[in-house]
């Protein structure tokens, strides 16, 4: 079958083998063709004994998976890899997307402007900031969203946050560093 993800990028022969038991995937194997070498490939494991499932994203696009999230418009380019340990009540997650740049991210210019970094945010508007890495580990449950660490680490900036989030309230709080600094620091040391 031929999908159409959001965004208008297609997703050409795509296949899915799944299981299904009372009601919800046990288990899948699926591949997707983005064209151009660019794949998507989603995996759910479940194990019966310790009741959990393993589910793995890898995708050679960002931006199909990632327009539902406000935080992410203006993400482009980069790879994804999401993997997650599903309990009954929870999940334990970690998203990783490597080489990808930020360009006009109201999310990302709201966040350099509180760190008080204007040139930054004028950039993230302008030609964009580059990443080489963006790293959110994640705990959520039924009542919030715990982010016990989200690292981004990019040639002019470098970012390090922990927070959570309920149905009432967004709370980050960490250090953003300009690489000037760090390279300053290093030096030093």
């Amino acid at each position: 079958a031929n999908i159409s993800a959001p965004l208008t990028e297609k997703l050409n022969n795509f296949k899915l083998i799944g299981k299904i038991e009372n009601g919800s995937f046990s288990k899948i194997s699926s591949k997707g063709d983005f064209g151009n070498n660019h794949f998507l490939d989603i995996s759910l494991k479940n194990n019966k004994k310790n009741k959990k499932k393993y589910l793995e994203i890898y995708s050679d696009k960002t931006k199909p998976l990632l327009t539902e999230y406000s935080f992410f418009n203006g993400l482009t380019g980069g790879k994804l890899l999401f993997t997650s340990i599903i309990n009954e009540n929870s999940s334990i997650s970690k998203l990783k997307i490597e080489n990808f740049k930020v360009i006009n991210a109201p999310g990302m210019v709201k966040l350099l402007s509180l760190a008080d970094l204007g040139g930054l945010a004028d950039l993230a508007e302008g030609e964009g900031l580059s990443f080489d890495i963006l790293e959110i580990s994640m705990e959520q449950n039924k009542e919030n969203l715990k982010l016990n660490e989200i690292l981004a680490l990019g040639p002019s900036v470098s970012v390090l946050m922990e927070g959570y989030q309920d149905s009432k309230v967004t709370s980050l709080r960490g250090t953003l560093v300009p690489a000037k600094t760090l390279n300053k620091m290093i030096s030093k040391i």
